[in-house]
């Protein structure tokens, strides 16, 4: 980590400072404007413990323990500090009060320019590699971060309808110590503590969203309609938030519940993936408070994992975003005969600390804690009880609003359940970035 620090500030040191700001391009005509933006964000990295980086990731590399996994690997990185991705967000004048709005989001991997495909990574690979290959709501949809329209008013509030974040994934980075760093950050990296338990459910298809602010409240209601053809509450979700930002304080206070969700794993042959269904309830609860040039940040989530409410229609399933499905598990947490859910407790707590205008130091350490949901120690794979420690740093160097580098470190430590099989219980990742922001 002082390798890291001292690399980093040697490259600030010499580098001059580049000039201007903001450069995203805006159209505007009356009431009404259009925006093309964009993140590009890449960097080198090596990872200790992993198998070959992945090239369909929205990452690329594997931040966590892996039971295959006993080499190291250094390669390029895709989203170091903040997710690659390009889109267009536009408004139209209705009346005085009402305006029309919309956001196309794309996700795209700069190593080589493809789309991210998390699910064609997964199709592609096996438990033991070539590479390491995760589960994401990011699996080659053209605008797999945002496809939204909506309507806004600065009194009455935002209405959108699409696919869009859910309300833990919209609200995490401001409260997280390493703001949402995809790679860097334990919060970031995995998008199953944004989606309540499913990484699937971090960004949300057919939903409608509504959020509003009142003075120093804010609040939001989201829902997801199933579209299933005679049930009407599968695979639908209910959020809801509430919080108060004001001066040095902010706390925000979350639910989501979600009804036959999935997480995605390799399949049981190279060109397929395994499903497994399920229902997740997830409250969290995050605050800030902001003292001169440092903010605090912490935050706990607690995610119950059920089998799912309609098991019959999620193993009938035989395709995800074009990736064929070799298998759906329905009883994953059913021990003899009786359900047997999963509980995770995820905390966090850290700083970020504007050393200069343009330098920021961020620290964060998270905690994951697992139960014994089987009810049997001995049961294998992740069945037991355990917990993963996570220490996590980044430092940025940032020499205009457009333009940033940075240097980044992830550790995680794993033992009980999450340890079974694995050869080793740590894995160490550590890389160099840049980020240019349009």
């Amino acid at each position: 980590m002082k390798s890291l620090a001292s690399i980093a500030l040697a490259l600030c040191a010499c580098v001059p400072v580049l000039g201007g700001e903001d450069t995203s391009f805006t159209i505007s005509k009356g009431g009404s404007s259009l925006t093309v933006y964009g993140v590009l964000d890449t960097g080198v990295a090596r990872a200790s413990h992993t198998l070959g980086f992945d090239p369909y990731s929205s990452q690329e590399v594997g931040s966590t323990v892996n039971a295959k996994a006993s080499k190291s690997a250094t390669g390029v990185f895709n989203s170091g500090a903040s997710a690659s991705r390009w889109g267009l967000r536009g408004q139209v004048g209705i009346n005085h009060d009402w305006r029309g709005i919309f956001q196309l989001e794309s996700s795209i991997n700069i190593p080589d320019g493809s789309l991210s495909n998390n699910a064609l990574g997964l199709a592609q690979s096996k438990a033991t590699g070539p590479f390491y290959s995760s589960d994401s709501s990011l699996d080659g949809q053209l605008f797999a971060r945002a496809a939204v329209l909506g309507a806004a008013s600065d009194r009455w509030g935002t209405l959108t309808l699409g696919r869009q974040m859910s309300l833990i994934t919209e609200t995490l980075p401001g409260y997280d110590p390493l703001q949402g760093s995809p790679v860097f950050s334990t919060l970031g990296n995995s998008g199953s503590y944004g989606g309540g338990g499913s990484t699937e459910s971090a960004r949300v298809d057919n939903a409608i969203k509504y959020r509003v602010r009142v003075g120093a409240f804010n609040a939001g209601l989201q829902h997801k309609f199933g579209g299933v053809s005679g049930n009407s509450s599968a695979r639908t979700t209910n959020q809801f938030d509430i919080g108060y930002e004001a001066g040095p304080w902010g706390i925000q206070a979350l639910y989501q519940g979600f009804k036959d969700t999935f997480s995605a794993a390799n399949g049981a042959s190279t060109g397929s993936i395994g499903l497994t269904a399920f229902d997740t309830t997830a409250y969290t609860v995050m605050a800030r408070y902001q003292a001169g040039p440092v903010s605090i940040r912490g935050g706990w989530e607690r995610e119950k994992f059920t089998d799912p409410s309609d098991p019959a229609d999620d193993a009938s399933l035989t395709s995800l975003y074009g990736q064929l499905v070799s298998s759906v598990t329905v009883s994953a947490y059913t021990k003899n005969g009786a359900e047997s859910p999963k509980v995770l407790n995820v905390c966090w707590f850290g700083v970020v600390y504007d050393v200069t205008p343009r330098f920021c130091a961020m620290l964060g350490y998270y905690q994951v804690n697992q139960n014994d949901y089987s009810n049997h120690l001995a049961v294998p794979g992740s069945a037991a009880s355990g917990q993963s420690r996570f220490h996590n740093m980044l430092l940025d160097y940032r020499f205009t609003k457009a333009f940033d580098l940075y240097a980044g470190y992830m550790g995680d430590a794993v033992s009980g359940g999450p340890a079974f099989g694995s050869l080793f219980k740590t894995i160490d990742i550590a890389g160099l970035g840049a980020r240019l922001t349009f």
